[in-house]
């Protein structure tokens, strides 16, 4: 089959067009010909450039996470899914046996795999991953917008059902022009949350403000948690999501949330250790909480929602064969919204 491979770590060159074998499915997996892959940023750009911390592979390797296509055999056991199935799939792969996923919160699972960072990825014609990380895809969904959502949508889901999200609340999202914020942004609305969008480039925020965001701030901006309070009026937002990590934005989020808010941490592209106002927190009983990704019940929820009607937006697609250009696009952090990779 065909597969863009990498042999080391390094530059978007690393990656290789190669006949590679083709897998089968075992027992309790599903095998699938895959149509759209996501480019992410960590996942993908991160572990081909040696920057993913939770990287664990041998050379030679197939990158590739969350992804869409179509189911072509099934493996003994496997009863949610058939042959001839559209199907969308997230790269985490929870143990279900640890304290964490027998409570429900298998985001938290010590024990996890990444398809595409611990198992061989999806940047193939042909991959086969777990029963548990599939599920099918509403008619009217395409693949393209299947594979953008696989991931960031149940994580988003999580993420609202964790906080206790009720419709009207008040959400904040950073970094809300990014792959992750915007599908973060458009399922709160989807919720019935109402939403105050983020980010620190100007040609974003009009971006955002276009796909219809009403509040778009620059966290960036002096007065940002005066602003927000402006919009909010006295109650403040009640769920700030950060997946910055940020010393010097974290306080604005935290001076943003109002009391019983929660500050909801799903990533850390800057990494910095953030100051917190202990203070404030027991004052206002505020929470923080880490979230590093999506439940099983989630999947489920979020793809019921996507039936409702949920759209990511796609801001590029490349061909398998360009896929060193589809990682300069990202690591150049040129996209609004997912950029793809799909395989005819």
């Amino acid at each position: 089959m065909k597969a863009a491979v990498i042999h080391e770590f390094g530059p978007a060159d690393v990656l290789k067009i190669e006949d590679a074998a083709a897998p089968r499915s075992s027992a309790g997996e599903v095998l699938v010909r895959v149509r759209a892959v996501r480019v992410g940023g960590l996942l993908d750009v991160g572990t081909r450039a040696g920057r993913n911390p939770f990287a664990r592979f041998s050379f030679p390797h197939i990158l590739g996470a969350d992804f869409a296509g179509d189911v072509v055999e099934v493996g003994e056991g496997v009863e949610r899914v058939k042959a001839r199935d559209r199907v969308a799939v997230s790269p985490f792969v929870a143990c279900g046996q640890c304290p964490a996923c027998t409570s429900g919160r298998d985001y938290g699972c010590p024990n996890a795999q990444l398809i595409g960072i611990n198992r061989q990825g999806s940047y193939a014609e042909l991959v086969s991953v777990p029963e548990k990380v599939v599920r099918r895809i509403p008619d009217q969904v395409t693949y393209e917008q299947a594979a953008a959502l696989a991931l960031s949508g149940p994580v988003a889901f999580t993420q609202f059902s964790v906080a206790g999200l009720k419709p009207d609340d008040w959400v904040l999202v950073t970094a809300a022009a990014s792959g992750l914020g915007l599908v973060t942004a458009l399922v709160a609305r989807a919720l019935g949350a109402r939403v105050i969008a983020t980010s620190r480039k100007d040609w974003k925020r009009k971006l955002l403000a276009e796909r219809g965001f009403e509040h778009v701030l620059d966290t960036d901006d002096e007065g940002f948690a005066g602003k927000v309070a402006e919009i909010t009026g006295p109650t403040g937002a009640a769920i700030a999501v950060d997946n910055i990590a940020s010393a010097s934005m974290f306080p604005k989020l935290q001076a943003s949330l109002g009391r019983l808010g929660v500050l909801i941490s799903s990533g850390a592209q800057v990494a910095e250790p953030v100051p917190l106002d202990m203070r404030a927190l027991y004052l206002k009983s505020q929470s923080v909480v880490g979230i590093r990704t999506h439940t099983q019940a989630a999947l489920d929820g979020f793809w019921r929602l996507a039936e409702e009607g949920v759209e990511a937006l796609v801001d590029r697609t490349f061909p398998l064969e360009e896929v060193a250009d589809a990682h300069r696009y990202v690591e150049a952090e040129k996209n609004f919204g997912r950029v793809l990779l799909t395989i005819d």
